[in-house]
């Protein structure tokens, strides 16, 4: 064989002392093979670095063992610490499987743009979507029978798979712990509203208010979109609206850094005159200065719960929803 080229069945099956046959039915997951046999091709496939042909492979089973992860947004998403943490997460479940992990960033509201086209190709098995402005094109694509995952709550009514933080519930709870510290008015700076994490985060804030019985007065919220500079931009409009503002929850860390940054440059302390609480628990919450408080999600299992329901799905396995709890961590800026 020549040094650097990937090994032939034929190879295979001298090694193994099997014939081309048997080497093909245990590579292709053939148990009725004697195990024996069995062991001595695996044995030789591990020995000659033998790596499946993807496109043979998928001619053979109708497979690609390909996986689309479709971010509905653009590449600036990568400013946000979380994106790193869930595709890992999600990588690392597929790769456990044999799977493999196709990133695509790009806005997916067509139904003929590139990605929908890509995903209608019959490259991929399945398609794990985060962040969907739409369902359009995840209701398109559930008709051609592919595969689907949606990390978030769909749009619509449509039974489509999914898994989400309690979006709602971890917002209620960072409103109502700025208010049990005091707070009397709490702006709110949100996330991309279009987004169904956006919308239920802004209802948990808004149910607190309307337990307390009272409603946010004008300009207390904020339309952001989950970058740094938004969070800045947005507290300084609140501060510059409402003086006595002594509350901010942001709908993310990135944000709520942002908004500390602002305040600090417009002379406000915090905690002692504006107290902050974020959504995640970045590692940045624990680096900055103050500490931030913030609602924890685990974005790790948010990626491996989205990987482990498409894997269920290819097996052919009845699947529900996953929503994965919500924790209040208390630090020092609320």
């Amino acid at each position: 064989m020549v040094p650097g080229a990937r090994p032939t069945y034929a190879v295979i099956a001298k090694t193994a002392g099997v014939s081309e046959a048997t080497v093909s039915r245990v590579l292709n997951g053939d148990e009725s093979v004697h195990p024996e046999r069995t062991r001595r091709v695996q044995e030789a496939v591990e020995k000659l670095g033998y790596k499946k042909n993807r496109v043979a492979s998928a001619l053979a089973s109708g497979r690609t063992g390909l996986i689309a992860v479709v971010i509905d947004d653009d590449l600036s998403v990568f400013a946000d610490p979380f994106w790193g943490t869930v595709t890992s997460g999600v990588s690392r479940v597929l790769s456990e499987n044999g799977l493999h992990t196709v990133l695509m960033i790009s806005p997916v509201g067509s139904l003929e743009g590139g990605v929908a086209h890509y995903l209608k190709s019959g490259e991929v098995d399945g398609a794990i979507f985060f962040v969907l402005h739409s369902d359009a094109l995840v209701n398109d694509l559930k008709k051609r029978g592919l595969p689907l995952v949606i990390t978030g709550t769909p749009h619509s009514n449509a039974e489509i798979p999914f898994v989400d933080t309690d979006n709602f519930g971890g917002a209620y709870t960072a409103t109502k712990h700025l208010m049990s510290k005091g707070c009397k008015k709490v702006g709110i700076i949100t996330g991309d509203i279009g987004t169904t994490a956006a919308k239920q985060r802004l209802d948990g804030y808004l149910q607190a208010f309307r337990e307390s019985g009272t409603l946010p007065v004008k300009g207390l919220i904020c339309e952001g979109d989950y970058s740094f500079e938004a969070g800045k931009k947005h507290a300084q409009a609140l501060i510059d609206a409402h003086p006595d503002l002594d509350g901010i929850f942001a709908s993310n860390d990135l944000m709520a850094m942002g908004a500390i940054t602002a305040l600090g440059a417009a002379g406000k302390l915090v905690p002692s005159q504006v107290r902050v609480v974020g959504f995640d628990d970045a590692l940045i919450s624990q680096t900055s200065r103050p500490a931030l408080t913030t609602i924890r999600q685990d974005v790790v299992a948010l990626g491996e719960a989205a990987a482990t329901l498409m894997i269920a799905q290819l097996n052919g396995q009845e699947i529900e929803p996953i929503i994965l709890p919500t924790e209040l961590v208390v630090r020092e800026s609320a």
